[in-house]
Order: structure tokens, then sequence, then C-alpha cells
């Protein structure tokens, strides 16, 4: 009793104090009604989902066996992953959000069966990871080593156990709040309190009793715990991800390089200590999301200044112009500042979502809508990306420009992407509308509808638009009582001023800002309040009252600052929220050898027909093509949107194009007088075939900077074929073999041949490498 009575003062003081920020509107509180949003989640419910379900159902199994290992003491032991039951976990949310919108007693039924066998996977005091439980772990170390430690919590670093359970929580949390079960949820809270037990108190059967108190290496459990401690009210889980937080780069630092770096999992300094954002960007992201939530919920100033540095240097020096993070491969994170590459980009699926979360909750413990530009553009562009538009086809790294090799896969062995996916675009009406006492705040545009507590009263809320495609947002306004005041807050974009994202790595060429209107029952707003990005209505409010904001999306041309390598003298295309790719599907020859000079403003129209139906695209916008000969000609370029990029095949893509003909002909290859093309078998997306022909020899067998063409399908033969304009004669070819030392290795003797095939009479040479052992 007396435990309960101090829980409720703490929940009233802390509450009290959100109020001075944002409260979310939860995602169950909102119906969608737009044709853009309805039917993302119509393919999330009838493929997406049930796609994702399917393949992982190893986690299930896993789950199952570890149950039945728990109760008899032997059987089949689980596989030995360290992460699989997570991607789980990030489906059963995803579902859980679809359910709020409509009840499905088939996909419930399922869920609760899961719930079955996963309360039957956990052990009596709470702890849950199958391959320790089973000890299929330590057959993994045996056989090499796994990554998770040989025993409960004995390799946190990387053993992903508090990032599995963290991903738990968050399952449980939306399947309570969309059905009102607690099964997942009673799984959630013992594992919690175990995990608080283990970590901060100390418990017999670990760590020798003494606590662990030590940060996870994959950041995750935070955001959970908070999650935890909205839908239940106890402040024990929001103290839980304080010290996980408040631990970070203090009690465990770890010396060594890669993985092992302690900048990889951003422990290499105090979290309040940090300045710049480092390491894998997911994790990052992941742990400022983190660090948002706590400083909204607990009123800690000492958050907010690293918080506010790190996302500085995020915009102004390490994002993509689609939202997208973490452009280096090998540690799928961020390199040193303006490091923003276009066909070698990474930037995984899963750091895009997690620029999401973190620009969220950065809103809601800023008021200000710089963060929600942030997070509407690295959503629209990065992350629908990541997911074609049937819903069954996914990309894990999305670069901003193919060679024509790259496709999206069915699935991946490490499956973060697609289960992220899974769980973020339904949970997306959660993050339209946050609200003060007496404030409501608009953060994405979509057609829906909410209500709206506030202290004068309840306020509906009905929005109408075709946004992010037409400039329109129309709202009418009921509040409960006959006149009711209070300030409606609506978000103007960056992208309607100079530049179109937030940060200062991009601006629009002409830096001309469009001129967006406000109309309150058809009057227009001669002189709207601006504050933080939003334009505010403070006024007493009638049941019907309509606002109107219109939002102009003429067609815009970008560039990046000098500092950014890649992007010096190209320009890129954008319009409203949207950033435009050229495909060769719809242009000649390959679109990264097209000029583009920023001359003109051409209108953007609607798709009629096709997989791309209803969505907007820019045609015959005037550009020059280079030809291989390094010849220009006048032709027309079409542009779609980059989210909806390989929706119809494989071909080449481009989102920067040349600014002038001198810069494309100094950047791009041409082919000797003789040559008319070169082809390959494979070429990998982070590389070109044309790189044969640049004249440059690497400095040893394990030159990574190389511009190269390296083979890349295993044990299979492959091609490269040169095609002349004529029948030539060739004096000699060589191959340079390349060893990285790890994946890609010097040939033994009689394990490759090299030949070459020359037809008498007809131009191509054929150069094949044969494979006679795989």
């Amino acid at each position: 009793m007396k435990r309960n009575v101090i829980v409720a003062l703490l929940v009233s003081s802390m509450y009290t104090y959100s109020q001075e920020g944002l409260t979310p509107v939860s995602f169950e509180k909102v119906t969608l009604q737009d044709e853009f949003w309805s039917n993302r989640m119509k393919i999330q419910k009838q493929v997406l989902v049930p796609v994702a379900f399917e393949r992982t159902q190893e986690a299930v199994n896993d789950l199952r066996l570890t149950g039945e290992y728990l109760k008899n003491g032997q059987g089949t032991l689980p596989t030995s992953s360290r992460f699989n039951t997570s991607d789980l976990y990030k489906v059963i949310e995803g579902a859980a959000y679809l359910l709020k919108m409509e009840r499905d007693p088939a996909l419930e039924k399922q869920i609760d069966e899961i719930a079955e066998i996963i309360a039957g996977a956990q052990e009596p005091d709470g702890y849950l990871y199958p391959a320790h439980s089973t000890g299929s772990s330590q057959d993994a170390e045996h056989w090499g080593g796994s990554g998770m430690g040989d025993k409960p919590y004995s390799w946190v670093v990387h053993s992903h156990e508090l990032y599995n359970v963290g991903h738990l929580y968050e399952a449980a949390v939306a399947y309570y709040q969309a059905t009102g079960k607690r099964n997942l949820l009673e799984i959630a809270l013992k594992s919690a309190q175990h995990v608080n037990q283990v970590f901060f108190e100390g418990d017999p059967g670990y760590h020798g009793g003494q606590p662990i108190n030590q940060a996870p290496g994959h950041q995750e459990i935070e955001l959970a715990l908070v999650k935890l401690y909205r839908v239940t009210g106890d402040p024990l889980y929001l103290e839980m991800a304080k010290k996980f937080i408040d631990i970070r780069g203090i009690t465990y630092i770890p010396d060594g390089e890669g993985t092992m770096s302690p900048e990889y999992a951003q422990q290499h300094a105090p979290v309040r200590c940090q300045h710049e954002a480092v390491g894998h960007a997911v994790r990052a992201v992941y742990l400022y999301s983190a660090m948002s939530d706590v400083g909204t919920l607990t009123g800690d100033p000492t958050l907010s200044p690293a918080l506010n540095r790190i996302w500085h240097n995020i915009v102004d020096t390490r994002m993509h112009i689609t939202g997208g993070l973490g452009a280096i491969h090998g540690i799928e994170g961020f390199g040193p500042p303006y490091e923003l590459p276009s066909k070698e980009a990474y930037n995984e699926t899963c750091a895009a979502v997690g620029n999401v979360f973190f620009n969220h909750r950065m809103f809601l413990l800023e008021k200000d809508g710089k963060y929600m530009d942030v997070a509407e553009v690295a959503l629209l562009n990065n992350v629908l990306a990541g997911v074609n538009l049937e819903g069954n086809k996914f990309f894990y790294v999305n670069p901003l420009a193919s060679a024509g090799m790259v496709d999206r896969s069915h699935w991946f062995g490490t499956a973060c992407c697609p289960t992220n996916l899974a769980r973020l675009i339904p949970q997306l009406s959660g993050m339209m509308y946050a609200h003060t006492e007496n404030e409501i705040y608009f953060g994405f545009y979509a057609g829906s509808e909410v209500e709206i507590p506030l202290t004068s009263g309840h306020v509906k809320l009905v929005q109408s638009t075709a946004y992010p495609f037409e400039e329109k947002i129309r709202v009418t306004v009921t509040p409960s009582g006959k006149e009711q005041s209070f300030s409606l807050k609506m978000r103007i974009p960056t992208w309607t001023g100079s530049q179109f994202v937030p940060g200062a790595l991009y601006s629009y060429t002409d830096k001309q800002p469009v001129n967006w209107e406000l109309y309150v029952n058809g009057e227009k707003v001669s002189h709207p309040v601006m504050e933080k990005g939003f334009v505010c209505m403070d006024r007493k409010w009638n049941a019907g009252d309509q606002v109107e904001l219109r939002l102009p999306m003429p067609v815009r041309y970008n560039k990046a600052i000098e500092a950014v390598q890649a992007d010096r003298g190209k320009i890129a295309v954008t319009s409203g929220p949207l950033v435009y790719c050229a495909e060769g599907i719809d242009n000649e020859g390959d679109v990264n050898r097209y000029v583009l000079t920023a001359s003109t403003h051409p209108e953007v129209s609607t798709i009629r027909e096709g997989v791309l139906q209803g969505i907007s695209s820019i045609r015959n916008i005037p550009a020059r093509y280079m030809d291989s000969k390094g010849a220009f000609s006048s032709v027309s370029l079409t542009l779609v949107p980059y989210y909806a990029w390989n929706n119809r095949g494989v071909s080449t893509m481009n989102i920067w194009f040349y600014e002038n003909e001198t810069i494309a002909k100094e950047e791009t290859e041409v082919l000797p007088v003789l040559l008319k093309d070169i082809q390959a078998s494979y070429v990998s997306n982070r590389e070109n075939v044309w790189n044969i022909m640049n004249g440059k020899f690497p400095v040893s067998s394990s030159d990574t900077e190389m511009e190269r063409w390296t083979s890349g399908a295993r044990g299979k033969e492959q091609q490269i074929e040169f095609i002349f304009d004529k029948p030539t004669d060739v004096k000699s070819f060589s191959v340079y073999w390349y060893d990285d030392n790890e994946r890609t290795l010097l040939p033994e003797n009689g394990i490759w041949n090299t030949k070459i095939h020359r037809v008498t009479g007809r131009s191509p040479l054929y150069i094949v490498l044969i494979p006679t052992a795989s």
C-alpha cells in the first residue's frame, strides 16, 4: 500500500513536468483516412506483416525448443543466434499497431499462441535468451565463437540480450494498448524486474551476486523501458532507462578496434560529454532517442546540451539529403565529417528509422518544428525506400546512385531492416499530433481524425490532405464546448524556405522561399505568428471552424556545401518533402551521365497507370547526356520520388546530377575511341566495370582505396565483355588479383583460370574467369 502511494506521487510529479514539454497523441487514438498512408497500412496488413511472421519462424521455433528444454532438461537445442528473437518481437509490435486500426481474431490468436511460447522460454527468475538458457551458446563458442559469451550476461557488449528483451517490451506495450491483453506485458515486466535486479541491485545467480552495472553494446532497452513506464506509471522503469544512459562510457569502455572500438557503440565518453555522432549509426540514434525521452520525462536538463551538439553534428556534417545516416560500410556507421558518397553510401534502413525516432523525440523535448522536418525527410525518402510498393522486397543498404546492379531482397540473414519497417510504419499515426495543456501541435500531415484532451476540454480535429504530393492541408476544428480557447500550431517545413532540410549541408540554388498561405474560415491570415517552425493560431474556437494551410511544392534544385566532395559540381532535385531520382527505365542510357543546368522549373504530374500509379513524377526536364565517347546530346529527363525507385525492375539510378559538361567529362569515364562498351556479368553496387579502363594500378593486392571492378559471385563463371566498333587486334590483357585479407582472397594454384575468347570477324572480346573449384 505504501509503495502504491509513493508511485502515485512520483508519477504525478513527472507528468506535471511532461506537460511543460509535449505529450504525443498515442497511435490508437488517431484514425487514418488519407490514401497515401491508408494504402501503406493495407499493404502492411495484407503483405508485409504476414511475410515477416513467415520469415521469423526460426525465432518462434528457437523459443519453442527453449521452453521444451527448460521443462524437460533435454531435447533439440535452438540455434545460437544472438538476435533472431528481436526480429520476431518487432513483427509482433507492428502487428499490434495494425490490430488497433482493425481487430483481427486470427491475427490476435497467432500472437497469443506466440506469447505462450515466449512465456515457456522465460526462466522462472525472468531471464529470457534461448542460447544461454539451453547451452547452445557454449556449443557456438566451442566452434569458433558467436559473440554472446558462454553464460548469461558475460558478454553484454555484443550479446544482444538486453537488445532482444527491449524489443519484447515494445511489442508487449503495443499489444496491451491495442487489445488490453496483458499476456506479453506480464512477460515483459517480469523480464524488466529481473534486469533491474541483476544489473543494478545484484543477484546471487549472476555475476557473483554483484551488480553488473554495464550499459548494453546495442542500445534499445532504454527506449523500451520508457514505454513500460508510460504504460504502467511505475517509475522503476524510467529510473532504469536513466541509469543505463548515465553509466554508458563510464562503467565499461571497450579497448579495441572495429566493433570493439570505444566509439562503435558510443561508449567512448559519458553521454553528456559526447560531441559528435560516431560509430554504428543505428545504435547511436537509439541512444539519442532514449536520451531525449529521459530528458523529457525526468526534467533532467543536463542531457540537452549533448543532444543539441550531436543533432547539429549530424545535420551539419553527416546526413545525406534523403535523411540517410551511417554512410560507411563495414561499421554500418558514421564516417568522418562530410564523407557522404552516393553509389558507395550505406545508409542502413534501420538508421533512417532511428533518425525518425530521434527527431520525433527531440521535437517532444524542445517543441521545435525543425526536428519533425528532419524526421519527415528521413521517413518519406530513406525509410520508405527500404520496402517496395508491394511490401515484400527490401533494401538493407540505400545508395543514392546505382550503376544498374542493385535490387531489393526478399529477406536478409540479419533481418532487422524489414522488421523495423513492419513496426515503424503502423505507429506513424502516433507521431502526427502532440499537445500541452492548452496547445495542439501538428507533426506529420496526413488525412486523419483525432480527439485531443486539453485543460479547457476535448478537441476533435479532422484533417484532409493529399500530402506529400499536394499543397493543401484542411482542418475542421470541433471543440467539446460551445466556445473554447486554445492554440493550434501547424508546422511550416524547412523546405518552404531557402533549403530542403535543416542543417548546414544543403541549400536551394535559387534560395527563394515559397509563399505559403494560411486561411481561417476562408479568410487569409495576413500576419501569421511564427514560433520555432510552427504557425500559431491562438484564439477562441467554435464547432466547425475551418483552417487551410497551403504549402506550394515547386520543383527545387539543391546543392551541397563544398566540403561534401562527392557532391561538388552536382545538383539534386526536390519537390515538397520528396527527393527525386532518375531511373534508367524512364530515360536514355546510364542516368549517372546526365547534366542538369537548374535553369528550368518544370511542373510535377501524377502517374496514371502501372505500379507507380498515383505517384507524382517530374517529366521533360531539359538535360544533356554524355555518351561513352564523351559526346553530348540534348535529351529530356524524367524523375520519380526516390522512395519509389526499383519497383519496375533493375536499372541505373541517380539523385545527384552533374551541373555542367566540364565536370561531367572530368569525373565520368570515357571509353577509348575503338571501344564501344564494356559489360560484366556482375558489378558490385559500390564499383563500376568502367574502372577497368581508368589507367590506374593498385599499390598492392590489398589496396582498398583503388577505384576498381572486382568479381563478386563466388564459385560461378564470370564474364567481362569488351565491345569494339570493329574487329580489333588486342596486344595484351592483364588481370590483377585483389586480396582484402577477409572474404576476397588471392587464387591458389589450380583454383581459378582466366580464358580469353576472341571471336573472329566479330567485334566482341570476352574475358572469362572460370572457377574450377568452389
